[in-house]
C-alpha cells in the first residue's frame, strides 16, 4: 500500500492536502481531489490566490467549467505557459443514472463464484490491490488515506473472481461541499478492469455498482463522470450508465511542470 503516490512533487501536493483538509472543507469553492486541488469559483475564491497555491502546487484543477470560458482565464492568470490538458464531462440526473445503472446490473451476469464487495474503509491489504489494479489500467490511484475515507466519503466497488483475484474497481467520491456550484454532486471514476477480463463488460458493471451503492449512502442528485475525447470505451461504458455527454463542459488540470496528470 502506497500512502502517497508518484512524483516528488505530486507526493508533496497530497500530503499538503490532507493537512488543509479542514481549511478546504470549511471552503465551498474548494475541493480535495485526493491529488490536485480543484477551484471551484476562482473569481470568488480570488485569482491572485488561486494563482499562489497554483504556483506552490505546479497544478490546479478546474472541475466542469465551459471550456471557451476557463481556458484564457488560467492562460491570463496563471501564465501562458501553463498546459491545460482536459476531460469531457458527462452528467446524470439521478433518476435517469439509477435506471440506466440497474439496467446493467440485470444485463451483465457475473459468474456465481465471484465476489463483489464495497468499500468505504479498506485495510491496508484491500487498498494495496485497489492501487495496483489501478497502475496496471493506466489510472493514477488515490493516496491511501483518500480512498480510506479519512477526507471526504468514498466508497469503491471490488470484483474478485474464482481465484480471490481482483479484476475489477471502480470509486464514488463525495467530495464537494453542499454550498458549492458542485453541491449534490458527486464524482464517479477510478475504473479499473485486469487486462485479461476486458471486453466483458466489467467497467460497465461496476460503474454501475459504484453508482448505485454511492446513491444509497450519499443521497447524491447529480453524478459526475469525466473522459479523455480519445477514449470511446470509457465514454461508452459512462453514457451506458446514463450519464451525458455534456457539451463545451470540460474539467481542466493546470499544469506548470514536466508531470502529466493522467485519468
Amino acid at each position: 500500500m502506497l500512502d502517497f503516490i508518484g512524483t516528488d512533487n505530486s507526493i508533496a501536493v497530497q500530503k499538503r492536502l490532507r493537512d488543509r483538509q479542514f481549511e478546504i472543507a470549511q471552503s465551498p469553492n474548494l475541493v480535495n481531489g485526493g491529488r490536485v486541488l480543484h477551484f471551484l469559483e476562482p473569481e470568488i475564491t480570488g485569482w491572485d490566490n488561486v494563482r499562489e497555491q497554483a504556483e506552490v502546487d505546479k497544478l490546479a484543477g478546474f472541475p466542469v467549467f465551459s471550456r471557451d470560458t476557463i481556458v484564457p482565464q488560467i492562460k491570463k492568470r496563471l501564465g501562458p505557459n501553463w498546459k491545460t490538458p482536459s476531460w469531457n464531462v458527462h452528467l446524470g440526473l439521478e433518476d435517469q443514472v439509477l435506471s440506466a445503472c440497474i439496467h446493467v446490473i440485470n444485463s451483465v451476469e457475473l459468474p456465481d463464484d465471484w465476489q463483489t464487495t464495497i468499500h468505504s474503509q479498506p485495510n491496508e491489504d484491500q487498498v494495496a490491490e485497489i492501487q495496483t489494479l489501478n497502475f496496471e489500467s493506466g489510472v493514477a490511484p488515490y493516496p491511501a488515506y483518500y480512498t480510506r475515507s479519512e477526507v471526504v466519503p468514498v466508497i469503491t466497488v471490488c470484483i474478485h473472481d474464482n481465484c480471490a483475484k481482483l479484476v475489477a474497481t471502480a470509486s464514488v467520491a463525495d467530495r464537494y461541499h453542499p454550498d458549492s456550484r458542485l453541491g449534490g454532486h458527486v464524482f464517479a471514476g477510478m475504473v479499473s478492469v485486469s487486462d485479461n477480463h476486458r471486453g466483458k463488460g466489467l467497467g460497465k458493471i461496476i460503474n454501475a455498482i459504484a453508482l448505485v451503492e454511492s446513491h444509497k449512502q450519499f443521497g447524491w442528485q447529480v453524478a459526475t463522470e469525466q473522459v479523455a475525447a480519445d477514449n470511446p470505451a470509457s465514454r461508452a461504458m459512462i453514457v451506458a450508465c446514463g450519464l451525458d455527454h455534456s457539451e463545451g463542459l470540460v474539467s481542466i488540470a493546470a499544469i506548470n511542470s514536466d508531470e502529466s496528470f493522467s485519468r
